[in-house]
């Protein structure tokens, strides 16, 4: 049985910069032989992943409640309903995942790095749980944790790598 994979959860709140952070981590974590899968919480939007008219779409316009697509390079599942992040956790790990970074879900247990855009969004380490580090554009009040400018994109792979192997 494989080990369990590393979970860390980047939240913040709408236009904080998780996406971009993300799109620079995930390409340095693989070429360092980090095998990462990524989940994304869309809060409250009906997210439209496959396109108008073309045969996924139609299959699920159809009534399908799960519908897949496979071709020589990738494969995706589409299910007409929510799916707790345990169990998309758990399906990575299936699927050969070292880490998992999850983008969003705030509520959630997983180890977290909090990003902080403005001053005002520090309220957001009250109630979160978990918080690992925060990564930021400026200075933080909070003392007892790792910080990481924004831009300082290797520290922050250097902090993700040792909680890998932790």
């Amino acid at each position: 049985m494989a080990a369990k994979p590393c979970v860390i959860q980047l939240v913040g709140y709408s236009n904080s910069g998780k996406t971009t952070l993300l799109t620079k981590l995930i390409p340095l974590l693989e070429q360092a032989g980090v095998r990462v899968g990524v989940i994304k919480h869309d809060g409250g939007h009906d997210f439209e992943w496959d396109q108008p008219g073309k045969d996924t779409w139609r299959y699920r316009e159809a009534g399908a409640s799960l519908v897949a697509i496979t071709s020589q390079t990738k494969t995706a599942i589409i299910e007409q309903r929510p799916t707790s992040l345990s169990v998309l956790v758990e399906r990575l790990a299936q699927a050969g995942a070292d880490l998992i970074l999850v983008e969003g879900f705030k509520r959630e247990s997983y180890p977290k790095l909090v990003l902080l855009r403005k001053p005002e969004d520090q309220e957001l380490l009250d109630f979160v749980t978990d918080v690992r580090g925060i990564v930021s554009w400026g200075e933080v009040v909070q003392k007892d944790l790792p910080q990481f400018d924004v831009n300082d994109i290797d520290a922050i792979v250097s902090f993700i790598r040792a909680s890998i192997s932790k």
